[in-house]
C-alpha cells in the first residue's frame, strides 16, 4: 500500500460522524476512479439491537425506479451473491448470468463495478460497492487494478461505521439510519444544504459557506431530494417546511 492508500485509510479512521463518513467516501471513490458508490451494513448493539447504516450517491432516477418496483439498488442478485464471498466481486462475473437486470441498471449509469463484503463479530456485515458509467475492456482493467484498494477501503469503512454505530450518536445527534424511506429526518448536513438552498444560494456558495466541495453539496442535495421524494430542490424545500423538518425562518 502506497502513500495515497495510507492517506485514504487515515481519512476514514479519523471520522467521528456518519456525515463525515459519507463525505470521505465520496472523495475516496472519486480518487479510485469510480463515479458511484454504495455502502450498506448491519451492526449489532448491546441487548440484541442492530443498526443498519446505508448511504450512496447512485442516480436519483435509479432510486425511483427501484423504489417503484420494490427492488434493491444493486442489480439482480448482486448484493446477495457478493455477501457470500470473502473477496471482491466484479460485477461482470454476475452480469453474464443476469444480463437483463444489469442492462437496466446500465441505462441509469450503473454499467459495471465491484462489490466488497466485510464481516465482523456478532453477525456484523457490510457491503461496499463501486460503479462506473462505462463498460468495456478498459473499464474492467481499471476495476481489476483497483481491487486491492477497494477491499482495503471497504474494511476501513466497515470499521468506521461499526464504531459510529457502537456510540449510537452522531456528532450532532442520534445516529440516523438511511434506508431509503422518503420521509426520514434529514441529517444535519443535509438540513444545512437545504436551508442555504432555500435562501437562494448556489452549490458553489453553499460549499463555500460549509467549507465542503460543490460535489459534496450536490451529493447531499441529491440524497435529501430522494428521501423527501422531491423532484427538485425547490420542491424539497416546500416538503421540508410542510413536514416541519426546517423552520420557515431558517
Amino acid at each position: 500500500m502506497g502513500h495515497k492508500g495510507t492517506v485514504r485509510l487515515a481519512r476514514i479512521f479519523a471520522v467521528r460522524s456518519k456525515t463525515a463518513l459519507e463525505e470521505a467516501m465520496l472523495v475516496i471513490s472519486e480518487q479510485l476512479g469510480f463515479r458511484y458508490f454504495m455502502f450498506c451494513g448491519r451492526f449489532s448493539q448491546p441487548r440484541g439491537a442492530t443498526h443498519e447504516v446505508r448511504f450512496d450517491n447512485f442516480p436519483i432516477h435509479w432510486h425511483r425506479y427501484c423504489a417503484d418496483r420494490g427492488r434493491d439498488l444493486l442489480p439482480g442478485p448482486l448484493g446477495r451473491l457478493a455477501l457470500q464471498e470473502v473477496t471482491p466481486v466484479p460485477w461482470r462475473e454476475i452480469a453474464t448470468r443476469h444480463g437483463k437486470a444489469f442492462a437496466k441498471a446500465g441505462e441509469f449509469g450503473l454499467v459495471t463495478g465491484v462489490s466488497c463484503s466485510v464481516y465482523g463479530p456478532g453477525g456484523q456485515w457490510s457491503l461496499t460497492s463501486f460503479a462506473l458509467t462505462r463498460g468495456g475492456a478498459a473499464a474492467e482493467r481499471r476495476i481489476l487494478a483497483a481491487l486491492p484498494d477497494c477491499q482495503l477501503v471497504a474494511c476501513a469503512i466497515h470499521y468506521a461505521a461499526a464504531r459510529i454505530a457502537r456510540r449510537g450518536v452522531d456528532r450532532v445527534g442520534a445516529l440516523r439510519e438511511l434506508d431509503g424511506t422518503r420521509n426520514r429526518l434529514l441529517s444535519d448536513r443535509e438540513s444545512q444544504c437545504l436551508i442555504l438552498s432555500a435562501r437562494g444560494k448556489t452549490t458553489s456558495e453553499i460549499g463555500q459557506a460549509l467549507q465542503i466541495s460543490e460535489r459534496t453539496v450536490a451529493f447531499h442535495l441529491s440524497n435529501l431530494r430522494r428521501k423527501l421524494g422531491a423532484a427538485n430542490s425547490r420542491h424539497a424545500v416546500t416538503k421540508a417546511f410542510s413536514l416541519k423538518l426546517i423552520a420557515a425562518g431558517s
